[in-house]
């Protein structure tokens, strides 16, 4: 199976290994709050049985008030990201929300992105070719 982008192809066991190696953390949930993907370190300690559930599920509760005003804000289109982030014992982490819309506009989901910057707050200077 081939799924066609704006610019671009890609066969799906292709798109499995760049998700796969991307340096961030990844979850989806759709319009519905149903949690459709996630993929990487950050929820190594969720448990499988989330995927196909709502979101709700498997958030702390106390984050849950939280959570609830940003899916708020992001269906009824008064915003479109929320960002937060922490440095935890020498680990700064980002984490980035993001409202996704069809091409019309309409909500249909939330994509949250985790990021640990630790490394990159650490550089100095530039380097004109990654790692040469």
């Amino acid at each position: 199976m081939t799924l066609f982008f704006q610019r671009g192809a890609i066969d799906k066991e292709h798109l499995k290994f760049v998700l796969r190696m991307l340096p961030i953390d990844v979850s989806f949930a759709d319009e519905d709050d149903v949690l459709r993907y996630w993929s990487g370190r950050t929820y190594r300690t969720c448990d499988p049985h989330f995927i196909g559930q709502d979101i709700r599920a498997c958030h702390p509760a106390a984050s849950l008030d939280t959570l609830e005003a940003i899916l708020a804000a992001f269906k009824s289109g008064e915003r479109d990201v929320a960002e937060g982030w922490h440095d935890d014992d020498g680990h700064f982490s980002h984490t980035r929300y993001t409202a996704v819309r069809d091409d019309e506009g309409v909500y249909r989901g939330i994509l949250e992105v985790n990021s640990d910057l630790t490394e990159a707050r650490a550089l100095e200077g530039g380097q004109a070719l990654p790692g040469w």
